[in-house]
């Protein structure tokens, strides 16, 4: 079970789509190292945390 999935108690309508096959990643992570130095960024939120705060906005909305 994911989190939004518990925060929001909703089950999700899930479609699997296959994969293309012209190279794209699954998964991406973003960096965020420029930032960092550019800019002194330094998050300070989780994401348990964030998603809960998103999640309590997003239903009061």
């Amino acid at each position: 079970m994911g989190i939004l999935e518990r925060l929001l108690k909703l089950k999700p309508n899930e479609k699997v789509l296959t994969l293309p096959r012209n190279g794209d990643v699954q998964f991406a992570h973003a960096n965020i190292s420029l930032a960092q130095m550019e800019l002194g960024y330094k998050p300070t939120t989780d994401l348990l945390i964030g998603l809960k705060k998103f999640v309590k906005w997003y239903l009061s909305y």
